[in-house]
């Protein structure tokens, strides 16, 4: 017999071993897979938390922003009322005297002005008021003349106009804003709240929502009269808190910044090269109340040899306007002209009193809408442009001139009127490009004035004064013995054409804003300071602070099953919560202005604080739940506060700064 094989008594050894490497290897695959199963629901509910914070808390933000919106836009429409419905009355007064002004030029041309220069001046008038009448032709045409009814876009409350107020656009469109911010107001917890959920739920969440459970907006309507000062001086209501300013001074700049000039007492600098100082006459026509417009001949009127010179100045603040003065400021630019760097720009309407009328009679409406709504007049102008007619309701006791109004044409000579090297090449200058168009007050009667009569309603004015020089006209600069200046004599002619008088009445001023109760008027939502607000001197996290924490920060809480992927039996364990929990905290904030008047709320994520607050919060949620709609389930609030409660607020604050 051979001997037995050793190896056979070994035999299946080596199965029993694998067999236990397999399921050793086997559980630590499926402990791998369920670790790693749970790491990722685990990072899939922070984002899922994370998303429920920044899209509620967001909500809230956008609803903030749209009232902020809403404000600024209804502080807009309101300065646009007594804007607007100023240009009816404005254009038509300010179109009827330049026709008068340049139906009288043309009549004094017809007569005949033999002076080439005088008539000249006086045609070079007339075209440049009939420029400016013809701009407000058709200004006069659409709103006095036409279809189109100013007041069914500015008027509150219109005669025969079916329904109930407000009737005008601007009124209604006020009010649709009003409106729109209530709904944001009403709507903007409950629609936070869906919003959280909807993107929970986006990144695999079973249970998503925010804390407060039922968010509420911080604003609270407040009243018309609140628009007030954001219109007239772009000063927000609740100003009065440090960190709040309006958009009109934070976002569009619209300051009259104040400075303190720094002044040295200096020599007397000639404002252009080539003309020295001057003193002596001014004419024998004292007209010093005057309103002009043009250019006059003669040469500078300093009279000094010492004057105050800026050498700096110091900025001490500035004064906000709001949009009913920005509106003003682009009129005047346009009709009246503006100043730059290089010089005067004349507006479009520079010799015509539209800005004046237009800014009185806006003025007037302005105050109809937050003050007495009894009507007030002023003036409208009606020009008589006949002398002899004007001499006569002149020295009439019942009659009121307000104004007389006169043409200029100048010219500056090196040589008397007689000499016979008078207006000789070089030796002169004259305004008869941009003649002057002088208004005085009252009744002005040329005849009075003890200057020659040289034709119908013209007037002549001779005088001279003294300068040092005045290359214009061929005067050098001459010095004495000493070294001083020589005074050398200035011929002026001035000559005065007639332009009429304005004997018009008073006019009653409409009102626009005719409301009978301020309670139908819209109103502006405002933060509700009523509870405190920020102090910008607190330490940080601001978040943690009183009024801000409780209005402006959001927990966001997700949940999900946590089942293991493999061999649940094994590797599952109890979780009160039944599901892994996550939680993020988002903070409402503004950059700019903390008010309802900025479009500039965001939200940021920011570290979970104030635990013990949260769990306070979260278990009012649970009864809060039933109000949002369906959106959340109270049953999953109440889960989610029953496991996370169980938490000490110290080892919780310590795991976060993990």
């Amino acid at each position: 017999m051979f001997p037995r094989d050793s190896r056979h008594d070994r035999g299946g050894q080596i199965l029993v071993v694998a067999l236990l490497g397999i399921v050793l290897l086997a559980g630590m695959v499926f402990y791998v897979i369920n670790v790693g199963d749970q790491v990722n629901r685990r990072v899939a509910m922070q984002n899922a938390a994370d998303a429920a914070a920044i899209s509620g808390a967001a909500w809230m933000a956008r609803s903030m922003n749209v009232i902020g919106m809403n404000n600024v836009a209804t502080t807009r429409m309101l300065a646009l009322v007594p804007i607007l419905d100023a240009f009816p009355l404005s254009v038509q007064m300010a179109h009827e005297e330049t026709g008068a002004w340049v139906r009288c030029l043309e009549d004094q041309l017809t007569r005949g002005v033999t002076d080439s220069r005088l008539r000249g001046g006086l045609e070079s008038l007339r075209d440049r008021v009939a420029k400016q009448r013809d701009v407000l032709a058709p200004l006069d045409d659409l709103f006095n003349h036409s279809s189109f009814r100013t007041e069914t876009v500015t008027f509150w409350q219109l005669r025969g106009y079916g329904g109930p107020p407000p009737h005008g656009q601007l009124w209604r469109g006020a009010r649709s804003l009003d409106e729109m911010s209530q709904a944001a107001l009403d709507s903007g917890g409950v629609l936070a709240q869906a919003n959280a959920v909807r993107y929970g739920r986006r990144n695999e969440a079973e249970a998503a929502f925010v804390v407060p459970v039922l968010p509420v907006l911080p604003g609270e309507r407040t009243n018309y009269g609140d628009f007030e000062r954001p219109v007239k001086a772009g000063r927000i209501p609740d100003r009065a808190w440090p960190h709040r300013l309006g958009p009109y001074d934070r976002l569009f700049k619209w300051r009259n910044y104040i400075y303190r000039n720094l002044t040295q007492r200096g020599s007397y600098v000639p404002p252009n090269p080539g003309h020295g100082a001057v003193r002596g006459g001014r004419g024998n026509v004292n007209v010093s109340n005057a309103r002009i417009r043009g250019r006059s001949a003669r040469g500078t009127t300093s009279t000094g040899h010492w004057t105050r010179d800026v050498i700096g100045r110091i900025l001490l603040g500035y004064n906000v306007y709001g949009p009913y003065q920005w509106m003003r400021r682009r009129i005047h630019g346009y009709s009246q002209g503006w100043w730059q760097s290089r010089g005067y720009y004349p507006g479009e309407l520079a010799d015509t009193f539209f800005h004046e009328y237009h800014k009185k009679i806006g003025d007037i409406k302005l105050g109809y809408m937050w003050g007495s709504q009894q009507l007030k007049q002023m003036h409208s102008p009606l020009w008589v442009t006949d002398y002899p007619t004007c001499v006569a309701l002149g020295e009439r006791p019942d009659v009121r001139v307000t104004r007389t109004m006169f043409y200029v044409v100048e010219i500056r000579s090196k040589y008397p009127k007689d000499h016979p090297s008078y207006l000789s090449s070089g030796t002169y200058v004259t305004n008869g490009d941009l003649p002057i168009a002088m208004w005085v007050d009252n009744w002005e009667d040329p005849a009075d004035w003890s200057i020659a009569k040289i034709g119908d309603w013209i007037w002549e004015d001779t005088y001279s004064y003294e300068t040092t020089e005045d290359t214009d006209i061929g005067i050098a600069k001459q010095v004495d013995a000493t070294g001083q200046p020589i005074w050398q004599n200035v011929y002026m002619v001035a000559q005065y054409v007639f332009g009429g008088i304005d004997v018009g009445g008073e006019v009653e001023v409409r009102n626009p804003a005719n409301y009978t109760d301020r309670e139908d008027l819209p109103a502006p939502i405002l933060i509700d300071t009523a509870a405190g607000d920020y102090e910008v001197a607190s330490p940080d996290p601001k978040h943690d602070w009183g009024v801000r924490r409780d209005a402006f920060t959001y927990l966001g809480v997700s949940r999900k099953d946590n089942a293991p992927a493999v061999w649940a039996s094994r590797f599952g364990r109890p979780n009160p919560s039944g599901g892994t929990v996550a939680v993020a905290q988002a903070e409402i904030f503004n950059a700019r202005s903390w008010g309802l008047w900025t479009q500039d709320w965001k939200v940021k994520l920011v570290p979970v604080t104030g635990w013990g607050d949260w769990m306070g919060r979260l278990d009012q949620g649970v009864g809060e739940a039933a109000d949002t709609a369906g959106f959340v389930d109270p049953a999953a609030v109440e889960a989610v506060w029953e496991y996370l409660s169980r938490f000490d607020e110290q080892m919780v604050g310590q795991m976060m700064q993990h």
